[in-house]
């Protein structure tokens, strides 16, 4: 009686910590970037998928069009993390005031200035992936992405 009523405390013991470390292991990552994103080998490659669907790319503009989103990713984050490091700084200065004050217009600025970097890099990184497709796939694909890019799209409330 004791020898099963020990097997079954273990058995127990042993399915909650799977199933706890199971959710752990499940569970996005906690970075800005991929929260929502799915990952296949460390990448965000995944979501290129509609480009190959949509654009009918051949293999080798797709692999360029990969080669080429691996490469900006790293810019990317660095000017995601210097967005987000603007944003706080403003956002602290702000807090500590009720009025427009010198130090707050000008983290607006950079702020600002950080916003028309990030724009501009990745404007360039769409003009680069457009060049490996031909005309007619480069023109859908520049049509889909650009108001994105440039912040045309607006969502109605």
């Amino acid at each position: 009686m004791k020898r099963g009523l020990i097997i079954l405390i273990v058995a127990v013991i042993l399915g909650v910590g799977m199933f706890f470390g199971s959710r752990r292991m499940l569970r996005p990552c906690d970075c800005v970037q991929t929260a929502q994103m799915p990952v296949e080998n460390g990448s965000l490659l995944p979501e290129l998928q509609w480009l190959r669907v949509s654009l009918h790319l051949t293999d080798p503009q797709f692999e360029k069009v990969q080669a080429l989103h691996l490469a900006y990713q790293p810019k990317c984050a660095e000017l995601c993390m210097r967005i987000q490091h603007s944003d706080h700084a403003l956002q602290e200065a702000a807090s500590r005031t009720r009025a427009v004050t010198a130090d707050v217009t000008k983290l607006m600025h950079e702020r600002a200035d950080l916003t028309q970097e990030c724009q501009q890099a990745m404007l360039k990184h769409v003009y680069e992936t457009a060049d490996c497709m031909a005309t007619e796939q480069a023109d859908m694909y520049l049509k889909s992405v650009l108001p994105h890019v440039l912040g045309s799209v607006h969502s109605s409330h």
